[in-house]
C-alpha cells in the first residue's frame, strides 16, 4: 500500500477550513473515512468534498481514524480534545492535529499524555467557503510545528497537496500568526478604508484607479522590503504629511489615527535600515507625535 492508502483521516470540524483541507486531501488520494460536523451546512460540505467520508461523533471520528484533524475555532480546540480523550477514543500512535495558527502543539498536550502524536498544520492563506478553496491550498504554505515522530506525516501530508512547509518554533506560534494576521487581515482593512475615502470623496470606480498601485507596491515589499516603500515619509515631506493628517482628521478620525500608526512604523522600518537621515526623520517624528494626541478616535 501507499502512504496515502495506509493513512486513514479523521476531520472534526467541517467549516472553511476543514471542509478545504479534506477535499484538498481526498483530492490527493488519502482517505477522509470519519467526519463529525455539528450542522447540516458542514455535512453537506463534507458530502461535497469527501464523500466517503462517514458521520459520527468526535470520538467516533478518533477511533476510525489513524489522523485525526480537530479543525474547529481556535476558542473550541480544548473543549473538542477533551471530550475525545474523556470518550477513551484515542490510541497509542496516532496523530492528533490542529489547524490553528495561534496554538502549537501544547495544547494537545491531553493527547500526548495518552500516546498520540501531535501536530499543528496551519494554512497561510484565506478561504472563503467555497468548492474553490481546496484549489487554493496548492501553493500555499503551512506553518507546521510537530512532535518529530510526527513530522514526516505532516509534512507529506503538506505536500502531497501541493503546499510548502514552513516550520514554525513551538514557543513562536502566537506572535507568527499575529504577524501574518497583520499583513493579510489589516491588509485587508487598508484596502477598504482606502476605498470607502475615495467613494465618500466623490472618486468612482476607485478599486480600479488603485489596483495598479497596490499591486505593485505589494510587489515591492515583497521583493526588496523596506528598500520597496516610498512615499511621503522616505522623503520626508513633513508638510505633506502634515495636510494628509489635516485632511483624515476631519474626513475619518480612525483612518487618520492609522496613518500616524502606520507612518510611525514606516518610518522606524527606514531608520533601521538606514534609508532616512536623522535629520529628516526626526521632522517627520515631531510632525506625528503632534499629531498623534488630535487623532486619536
Amino acid at each position: 500500500m501507499t502512504v496515502a492508502q495506509a493513512l486513514r483521516i479523521g476531520i472534526v470540524g467541517v467549516g472553511r477550513v476543514g471542509s478545504a483541507w479534506g477535499t484538498a486531501l481526498a483530492a490527493a488520494g488519502y482517505p477522509v473515512v470519519a467526519v463529525h460536523a455539528r450542522s447540516e451546512v458542514g455535512l453537506a460540505r463534507a458530502r461535497a468534498g469527501f464523500p466517503a467520508a462517514l458521520p459520527g461523533t468526535a470520538a467516533e471520528v478518533t477511533d476510525a481514524s489513524d489522523v485525526i484533524f480537530i479543525t474547529v475555532s481556535d476558542d473550541a480546540i480544548p473543549d473538542v480534545l477533551a471530550g475525545i480523550v474523556h470518550a477513551g477514543a484515542l490510541r497509542s500512535g496516532q496523530i492528533v492535529a490542529h489547524m490553528s495558527g495561534r496554538y502549537g502543539v501544547g495544547i494537545l498536550q491531553s493527547a500526548y499524555d495518552r500516546g498520540a502524536l501531535r501536530a499543528a498544520m496551519h494554512p497561510i492563506m484565506t478561504v472563503s467557503g467555497t468548492a474553490a478553496d481546496a484549489n487554493l491550498l496548492a501553493g500555499a504554505s503551512f506553518g507546521v510545528t510537530a512532535d518529530p515522530a510526527a513530522e514526516p506525516v505532516a509534512h507529506g501530508l503538506v505536500t502531497a497537496v501541493g503546499g510548502r512547509v514552513v516550520s514554525v518554533p513551538e514557543q513562536a506560534r502566537t506572535a507568527y500568526h499575529a504577524a501574518v494576521v497583520l499583513g493579510s487581515n489589516y491588509l485587508a482593512t487598508l484596502v477598504t478604508a482606502t476605498l470607502t475615502l475615495l467613494d465618500e470623496l466623490g472618486v468612482r470606480e476607485g478599486a480600479d484607479a488603485v489596483a495598479p498601485l497596490l499591486r505593485q507596491s505589494l510587489e515591492k515589499a515583497l521583493e526588496r522590503g523596506p528598500a520597496g516603500l516610498t512615499g511621503p515619509i522616505r522623503r520626508g515631506d513633513t508638510g505633506t504629511v502634515r495636510a494628509h493628517l489635516d485632511a483624515l482628521g476631519t474626513l475619518d478620525p480612525a483612518a487618520a489615527a492609522a496613518y500616524v500608526a502606520l507612518a510611525a512604523l514606516t518610518l522606524s522600518q527606514l531608520e533601521q535600515a538606514g534609508l532616512v537621515d536623522h535629520e529628516r526623520g526626526e521632522a517627520v517624528r515631531q510632525v506625528l507625535l503632534a499629531s498623534a494626541v488630535r487623532t486619536v478616535p
